[in-house]
């Protein structure tokens, strides 16, 4: 999982598998997926124990052509040099052989392997999986400042990004609630982070782990909302009023283009890709000219510094992107807001900004036209299917897990099933639009989150479901999803994922071969 593109395997012709007794042999160039693939094994040796005592497996990790029968991958990259991740695993008695056209074609490889091994109970399966991705971008946002993740705790999101074919780690790194990423230029923002601040040494290391795993990380920084933060940490960013009140950065302030200048630039050079995320969303209360003007001013930025932006769709209304940039949809076609139910929460001097609310996101549907028209093109975030702190619609199979889902989960998001999260195409969710697909990325915001193991409970298993939508070119059916979905559960318990949600209905079974059924 994701589905390989081509996939031609005998199970009744297999190898014997003991992955504490395998050679794996690769190239200098290789060294990375090498690691990753022994670590992974090691992990395995004891837990998947085949009958008798076989003999050593040779593992071949390779540089070669691309496989001729896999499309090339569609979108945009998030790297400065787009990798050709399309990989061959070939299966024969006693050997097997990964072929890729770069390090990080024979990286997707070894992920499939390992998921092989994970499910075959010490047997594989003999033939040739030909895969690659339909789309260059294949992400995740995660937030780190409403729930402040540890280092290592990213670090685990990372490896998991890697299992299922992912290679963007977007870190959303400031917010209303505080800025977790070390500004150099703007120290009194350091004090405003809500755990452990993120250093540039901390992110430049955090970067290097990525890299070595096949995923780029996108750092953002939300400007000019949800920065109360950073409002009250530097009042003269506002002139007062509804500025300081709703937490945004007003441009006409007399420190207010600096700042912009300033610590954009610096989220710009602590990316090591082609992109940095300026945020822009939710300008709730701003007047518009002002927002474009924050918009024009951390895009320019963001250029002078060398880098191409992905901003949130309300950023396309500005007119500020140029024609390299990318809009990030995530407003879905369900987004709606019950003002009189706001109102009701707020107090009356609040009321005007609960109507602009409505009128912000009553803009909605023209963003994706907007693009289209524009030449850009997109990436596909809709909080409809991608936002994966979506309520669970279905019961846990106990009581831990219902007490969890009571909680967990962004209320103004209608519960729903794994089958409707799944249920959707990139391509569906720009339907009628002649727009470029940049690529496809989930997000998860942590409002809810506590703990570690509730974002295992969010995250899992929705994320394959993503994955898989990005990755695999044909459609996939539930059925054949939910059928071989039910053995990675096992590898979650094995490897820190254990709190992953499980449903009732979805029991373990064994991976099937789409293509023999």
């Amino acid at each position: 999982m994701p589905w390989p593109h081509t996939v031609t395997l005998d199970g009744a012709t297999t190898t014997l598998l003991d992955p504490g007794r395998v050679t794996i042999e690769a190239e200098d160039t290789l060294r990375d997926a090498r690691q990753w693939l022994q670590d992974r094994l090691t992990r395995l040796a004891g837990a998947t124990t085949p009958a008798g005592d076989p003999p050593p497996l040779r593992i071949v990790l390779l540089i070669g052509q691309a496989p001729r029968d896999v499309p090339a991958a569609g979108g945009v990259a998030p790297q400065e040099v787009a990798q050709d991740e399309r990989h061959t695993v070939t299966i024969t008695p006693g050997e097997v052989t990964v072929t890729g056209a770069c390090p990080q074609a024979v990286l997707r490889g070894a992920a499939t392997l390992v998921q092989l091994a994970e499910c075959s109970e010490g047997r594989l399966p003999t033939g040739r999986i030909a895969d690659g991705p339909a789309l260059a971008w294949r992400g995740l946002m995660l937030d780190v400042v409403r729930h402040p993740f540890t280092l290592e705790e990213i670090r685990r999101v990372i490896d998991l990004l890697t299992r299922y074919k992912l290679n963007v780690l977007h870190l959303h790194l400031t917010d209303t609630q505080g800025w977790r990423l070390q500004s150099r230029s703007r120290p009194k923002l350091n004090a405003t982070s809500p755990g452990e601040l993120i250093t540039r040494g901390d992110l430049d290391a955090l970067t290097a782990f990525a890299a070595a795993r096949g995923v780029t990380i996108v750092p953002e920084i939300d400007l000019p909302g949800h920065s109360l933060a950073a409002v009250r940490a530097y009042p003269r960013l506002t002139l007062g009023g509804a500025a300081a009140r709703l937490g945004y950065v007003d441009p006409s302030a007399p420190e207010a283009e600096a700042f912009l200048r300033q610590t954009v630039t610096e989220f710009a050079r602590a990316s090591t890709g082609r992109f940095v995320h300026v945020g822009g969303d939710e300008p709730f209360g701003m007047p518009h000219q002002a927002y474009a003007r924050a918009v024009g001013a951390t895009v320019a930025a963001a250029h002078r510094a060398g880098r191409q932006v992905v901003g949130w769709q309300e950023t396309v209304r500005t007119g500020a992107l140029g024609p390299d940039d990318i809009v990030q949809l995530w407003i879905g076609a369900e987004t709606s807001i019950d003002a009189d139910a706001k109102k009701a929460q707020l107090p009356p001097a609040a009321h005007p900004f609960v109507d602009q609310m409505v009128d912000l996101f009553a803009l909605a549907p023209s963003d994706g036209p907007a693009a289209a028209a524009a030449g850009l093109p997109v990436l596909l975030s809709s909080s409809d299917v991608l936002y994966l702190d979506r309520p669970y619609a279905e019961p846990a199979a106990d009581a831990e897990g219902e007490a969890r889902r009571a909680r967990l989960g962004f209320r103004d998001y209608p519960a729903k099933t794994l089958r409707e999260m799944f249920d959707w195409t990139p391509r569906s969710l720009v339907s009628g639009l002649d727009v470029r697909i940049a690529g496809v990325e989930a997000a998860i915001w942590t409002e809810t989150i506590t703990g570690f193991d509730d974002l295992a409970f969010l995250l899992l298993p929705r994320l394959p479901a993503a994955a898989e939508r990005a990755w695999t070119q044909q459609r996939t059916s539930w059925e054949d999803h939910r059928a071989r979905l039910g053995p990675h559960a096992r590898a979650w318990r094995a490897t820190g994922w254990g709190a992953a949600f499980r449903p009732k209905d979805l029991s373990p079974t064994r991976m099937t071969t789409q293509a023999d059924t």
